[in-house]
């Protein structure tokens, strides 16, 4: 059982569930929007969503529902949309391995969602709610909920590879711990 305060973001993302439901695709709310839902500090904003669902896919699926798409993130599996006033990125599930001379990522795709979160930078933004399912179900794979609640921030991954795969994530970690008192 989910606070209330999810109900409007639930009801305003169920059409688009619904969408790829119906195609038999599994969607979920990713990242620092199911982090800030958590800690009730979600204030709107883009809608970062994720899914099995290749580009393509997501393209035809958001077609007659969107006010508008864009596809400038297609090779990373990201598509954009607007509808009304809102943003929304849908990216395809993937995995991500860099090379030691750029910070730009060999992306694959995968339909796997817990090897999608391994990919970001902390526990804290590894979480994922499904909303294809009857009742939204937290995916939870690295202890992103309890590490709130402990106020501890950990990489999913081992720090020597989260942190040399992209440098920039200890600005971040500086970051969250100035803003989120983690």
């Amino acid at each position: 059982m989910f606070p209330e305060r999810f109900a409007p973001v639930l009801a305003e993302l169920q059409p688009l569930a619904d969408r790829f439901a119906a195609a038999g695709h599994r969607l979920f709310i990713v990242g620092g929007m199911v982090r800030d839902l958590l800690l009730n500090r979600f204030s709107g904003g883009d809608f970062d969503l994720t899914t099995g669902a290749r580009p393509d896919e997501i393209k035809k699926l958001l077609s007659g529902w969107a006010d508008a798409v864009w596809n400038q993130g297609e090779k990373f599996g990201t598509i954009g949309a607007r509808k009304g006033e809102r943003t929304y990125e849908i990216t395809t599930h993937r995995g991500e391995s860099y090379t030691p001379e750029s910070r730009k990522p060999e992306v694959t795709f995968s339909d796997d969602i817990e090897m999608d979160l391994s990919r970001r930078d902390f526990t804290v933004n590894a979480m994922a709610l499904e909303i294809t399912s009857a009742s939204p179900t937290l995916v939870d794979p690295f202890g992103g909920a309890a590490d709130l609640l402990t106020k501890t921030l950990r990489t999913p991954l081992s720090p020597e590879i989260s942190f040399s795969d992209d440098p920039l994530r200890m600005m971040r970690a500086a970051r969250f711990v100035a803003g989120y008192q983690l």
